[in-house]
């Protein structure tokens, strides 16, 4: 493996109703290592629930640590009952986590609704 230059690299995470993924990128977006809770062998809603997803840190980790990163740029995005509990996961798994952001998009109004058939 080539030496890391900049030790940094960025973590996102994406909350789907049924899937949570996650990706290792660059600071250019460069993707190096992806995971997702449904690529663990789950299906259906057992995708969702914690011991899936600890397993998928776990497995981010442990290739961070392979590759010798020093400091984590966390991104989430998305609606999920466990997102709290997934930060809190990485928090205590990686011990520098310099930043992180949400960046769910979020709709005040809503598009606007189709008019009436009128027959």
């Amino acid at each position: 493996m080539k030496a890391n230059t900049t030790k940094l690299v960025v973590l996102s995470v994406l909350f789907t109703s049924n899937n949570i993924l996650f990706s290792v990128t660059h600071l250019n977006g460069n993707v190096m290592f992806w995971t997702s809770s449904g690529s663990k062998k789950s299906k259906g809603t057992k995708k969702v629930t914690l011991t899936t997803l600890s397993v998928a840190v776990k497995a981010i980790a442990t290739w961070i640590n392979n590759a010798e990163y020093k400091s984590i740029y966390v991104k989430t995005k998305g609606f999920n009952k466990n997102k709290k509990n997934v930060l809190k996961h990485l928090k205590s798994t990686f011990a520098n986590v310099s930043l992180i952001s949400d960046e769910t998009c979020f709709p005040h109004n809503g598009c606007k609704s189709a008019k009436a058939r009128r027959v």
